[in-house]
């Protein structure tokens, strides 16, 4: 509000004072004009008087008898009007000339000169805290009066402006020399960095590069802003801020979030031992080995990025848990990071985490057409109850978001039962009901009331209990479809993790209909993946036909590496998609669920009514040449 009122104040004021001047040069122009024109005029008149008399005389002599005396008397009345109009519309072009137009702009540039320092001091003051209102008063008032003043005076506006600039130089200058005695040295006005910095940026706008940057230490290096957000006040985020923008350490920070992002590296692993720092990144979810770091200048690096997330900068032993935030190339990124002494020193985790990427459909995901139809014929179900499952982190809540997203929420009526600590993603035509689970409730305090309802849809990702689970597995009954999810390796496993919950077996077995599971897989790189025949037996153990495929792809071998590749960075991988197993639950299933719950059973239970498990579904993906083997391996063995 303050910078507002400054600001408007003064270009107000500069409008009025603008049109004051405007009228005042106006004014004296005519008044000189009007002086002009009497003298003129009486001038004129005299001479006309003379003349009309010498010419009569002449008259007279020459033939007196035809002389009329009133003829000269109308010529020397008709001449002085004829010069008037002339000298009128002499003054009007002069009003309007160059002359009087330059007067203007050269009052005008000392108008405007006043309004952007006066709103600079109102802006500035509060921000450096210099005394605003002083300094208003100063820079404002003197100029404000002087300026009303001389519209008034009878000078010559080479005069005026002179005056006024004096006037305002004096009361500008002193709030500056002030103002360069409480800044940094990057904030100074009219220095010669200051100047040299005004020039290159003019210069750039005609194409010119001059490089005078004016920049404090804290934004050198990496184009990277940090900001603190570890406390919970603000004042207490500046104040840490601050500190760390005075250490060495803030740029190292820079660096690291700048060399991450670009490596697109989601975890950062620092492991402190008594001669160095050893590094590794986490990407598309592998780790990656880095390049070792001293131990003197990490040590300096991690005191900056406790200080932001609000940590205790000596503490090495005890476990502390924070978070900043940061931004680079227009994306914003969160950090959480978390320290733990261990038997060598001390081993810091810190995420970076951008914006997530937006999947819109089943197709975004990598799930293939048929199994889509498949499970969204499942979703559209009016009963029983739907497990979605993965590893921790495998992107089950995406898998779900999607899925609810493209099932009809426009004829059904959905509800979420979620933890008030931990919601989820809102999504249209879903209404979200919260339990606490601190204050000892679970689901089963919400149920009476969503009854109720009448809901169409249960959506409880967390079956925390046995009770909600039996209350759930009742309005099955009653013609509800229930959603839920539970971390498992596999989807038959899923089946199991619910089962270890206590919940009635042969309920439990007559309401689940199908399991939906995840794994996330790294896609070849679309640029350096390399085609090759792959040898017979090797078809033969994926269980791919002879001649069903010619040829599968790799990552390039390091001798067949020219130049590093810029899409991937050389790892041969970019991006990850989903890898999923659709189980459907069968008599079969029921039966062993409730009579000998089994991983083996269930799994042959699954093959023998011809559904592809997960390995399966990987195979076909490597057919497919969006994966590689050892890739697919490697996801297996998780």
């Amino acid at each position: 509000m303050r910078r507002m009122l400054g600001l408007r104040t003064s270009y107000g004021t500069a409008i009025l004072l603008a049109v004051a001047a405007t009228l005042g040069l106006v004014t004296h122009q005519r008044a000189w004009a009007q002086a002009g024109l009497g003298e003129v005029l009486e001038t004129q008149a005299i001479g006309n008087e003379m003349e009309g008399a010498a010419r009569s005389k002449r008259e007279n002599n020459q033939n007196p008898q035809q002389a009329s005396p009133q003829a000269p008397n109308a010529a020397v009345a008709a001449r002085p009007q004829d010069a008037a109009n002339r000298f009128l519309t002499e003054v009007n072009q002069i009003s309007l000339s160059v002359a009087n137009i330059l007067k203007l702009v050269l009052i005008f540039v000392i108008l405007w000169m006043w309004v952007s320092a006066v709103d600079w001091v109102n802006r500035d003051a509060q921000i450096h805290q210099l005394g605003y209102f002083k300094w208003n008063a100063i820079v404002f008032f003197p100029f404000m009066a002087l300026a009303l003043l001389l519209v008034f005076l009878p000078l010559a506006t080479i005069i005026r402006a002179p005056i006024l600039l004096v006037v305002f130089l004096a009361t500008w200058i002193p709030y500056v020399v002030v103002h360069n005695k409480n800044v940094q040295p990057h904030q100074t006005v009219l220095t010669g960095s200051w100047w040299r910095y005004v020039f290159a940026s003019l210069a750039s706008k005609v194409g010119l590069k001059v490089s005078a940057e004016r920049k404090a230490e804290y934004e050198k290096g990496a184009a990277v802003e940090l900001f603190a957000m570890g406390a919970e006040d603000l004042t207490t985020n500046n104040a840490n801020l601050l500190s760390a923008r005075n250490s060495p350490g803030y740029l190292l920070v820079k660096d690291l979030i700048a060399d991450m992002a670009q490596r697109r590296s989601e975890r950062l692993l620092l492991d402190f031992t008594q001669q160095a720092v050893n590094v590794r990144h986490e990407i598309d979810g592998v780790w990656h080995n880095g390049d070792a770091r001293d131990r003197e200048s990490s040590d300096v690096m991690l005191a900056v990025m406790k200080t932001l997330a609000n940590l205790e900068v000596k503490e090495r032993r005890k476990k502390q848990e924070g978070k900043f935030g940061a931004k680079f190339e227009g994306h914003t990124y969160l950090c959480p990071i978390s320290s733990q002494g261990v038997a060598t020193g001390e081993r810091v985790v810190m995420n970076l985490r951008g914006e997530q990427q937006r999947f819109g459909s089943y197709a975004d995901l990598g799930m293939r057409e048929g199994l889509h139809q498949q499970w969204a014929e499942l979703m559209a179900g009016e009963l029983g109850m739907l497990v979605f499952s993965s590893l921790p982190g495998g992107g089950v809540t995406t898998l779900i978001i999607v899925s609810l997203e493209e099932t009809d929420r426009l004829m059904r009526d959905f509800v979420a039962i979620e933890e008030v600590n931990h919601r989820e993603a809102e999504i249209q035509n879903i209404a979200a009901h919260t339990y606490d689970a601190a204050a000892g409730e679970t689901p089963v305090a919400l149920m009476p009331k969503l009854i109720r309802l009448y809901p169409n849809v249960y959506i409880c990702r967390d079956l925390v209990d046995a009770e909600s689970a039996k209350l759930l597995f009742k309005e099955v009954n009653d013609e509800r479809l229930i959603v839920t999810s539970v971390p498992a390796k596999e989807a038959v496993e899923a089946l199991l993790r619910i089962l270890q919950m206590k919940v009635p077996a042969k309920e439990f077995a007559a309401v689940v209909k199908a399991v939906l599971y995840e794994r996330l897989i790294r896609k070849l790189c679309p640029d350096c993946k390399v085609a090759y025949t792959p040898p017979p037996d090797v078809l033969q153990k994926l269980g791919i036909p002879a001649g069903k495929v010619e040829k599968l792809y790799r990552p390039p071998k390091p001798e067949e590496i020219e130049k590093p590749c810029r899409t991937c960075q050389g790892l041969g991988y970019k991006g990850r998609t989903g890898v999923f197993e659709l189980l459907v639950v069968n008599d079969q299933m029921r039966e062993i669920l409730v009579k000998q719950p089994n991983v083996d059973l269930l799994k042959k239970a699954a093959r023998a009514a011809h559904q592809r498990l997960l390995q399966e579904e990987g195979i076909l993906m490597v057919a497919k040449g969006v994966t590689s083997i050892p890739e697919l391996m490697r996801v297996l063995k998780q």
